[in-house]
């Protein structure tokens, strides 16, 4: 549900909105209501509803995803709901005597991704020891992890775009929103180009805070440094991500050639420019991600060293050499920073 119309108002404001009018007759009638909260949504607290309804503010809420895991967690409500007591106390109104106080959270009842299920799109990466940095270092990964299969396309972002993702303040950071605002920034640089706006391919023209509102808005983060370099490297060391010989069929970098039914033109010449997300498939790292080596850079979380004064880029790009696509390469860039050969993808922790 959009919290905001056009005019800065909310719909449960319009005693003619159709949402508000099921709610208020599902209270009366004393039908269960379960709200429904994607993207980072809320239930708002009672003193900003209309008093007919403001006992939604008291009932557990449902946290699930967007499309396309969205079905899936309804699937996974529908069955929860299945068992419960025929008289649905398990998820109801809470007795009046313990209502919380105005602005306290209402309680919220998640629907978790089974362990063993990926997310659409995602790998798992276990925990464990791993080869770490330009030494091999023995680094341990603590807790398993899911992370993109892709990195994050044209296609998806637009979700992210469409849903108002520029202008809710509740998916940046405070020095992200400070920056997008002085800046006017209303998407990503390269948005409205036919070069690198195609469905299929990485998004480009992000900076870090873009990468990081898009992050919260779909219920996921930006990867640690460690946490990317296993899914690329896997636990052995390798220097790229499907071994240690440079293979520039392999990925798309600087030299790569093109490919003729792709790009139908004649084969040899450099592509120069990114490629779909899944063009690579000898190239994908142990767990099954594709193009931690080549196509575009990506945001990780961590500063790049003790000033803390810019993040870091993994993964080299369309316009690298072969050194900077070992899994063990870095680049620093400044968090308001774009390119065309940069973008990113994302984790989630497993339950």
């Amino acid at each position: 549900m959009k919290k905001r119309g056009s005019k800065g108002k909310s719909r449960l404001d319009d005693p003619g909105d159709f949402v508000r009018i099921e709610i208020e007759s599902a209270l009366k009638r004393k039908i269960p209501v379960i709200p429904v909260m994607v993207s980072g949504a809320t239930i708002p607290p009672a003193e900003r509803l209309p008093v007919s309804i403001q006992d939604l503010s008291y009932r557990h809420g449902i946290v699930v995803r967007v499309d396309p895991d969205f079905h899936r967690d309804m699937d996974r409500l529908i069955e929860y709901l299945k068992k419960l007591p025929a008289s649905g106390e398990v998820i109801s109104q809470r007795p009046a005597k313990a209502k919380q106080p105005i602005g306290a959270q209402p309680l919220i009842l998640r629907v978790e991704v089974p362990p063993h299920e990926a997310p659409f799109e995602m790998v798992k990466v276990p925990k464990g020891l791993f080869l770490y940095g330009e030494g091999r270092i023995r680094k341990t990964i603590d807790q398993a992890y899911w992370i993109d299969k892709f990195a994050v396309t044209n296609e998806k972002y637009r979700a992210f775009i469409v849903a108002d993702g520029y202008g809710n303040r509740a998916y940046w950071s405070e020095e992200g929103w400070k920056w997008k605002t002085e800046k006017n920034i209303a998407g990503p640089g390269y948005w409205n180009d036919p070069t690198w706006n195609q469905a299929d391919h990485p998004v480009v023209g992000v900076s870090y805070y873009e990468a990081e509102a898009y992050a919260k808005w779909v219920g996921k983060r930006l990867p640690t440094e460690r946490e990317w370099e296993k899914a690329a490297r896997g636990e052995d060391g390798r220097e790229y991500p499907w071994g240690n010989e440079f293979d520039k069929n392999k990925c798309n970098i600087i030299d790569s050639p093109r490919l003729r039914d792709v790009f139908s033109l004649q084969p040899g010449a450099a592509i120069g420019r990114t490629t779909s997300v899944t063009q690579y498939p000898n190239g994908v790292s142990s767990y099954g991600c594709f193009d931690m080596a080549g196509n575009v850079w990506e945001w990780c979380v961590d500063w790049y060293d003790e000033r803390k004064d810019s993040r870091v880029l993994r993964g080299g790009s369309w316009r690298s050499g072969p050194g900077n696509l070992r899994v063990s390469s870095r680049l620093r860039g400044d968090a308001d920073y774009w390119s065309n050969s940069l973008g990113f993808r994302l984790v989630q922790d497993i339950p």
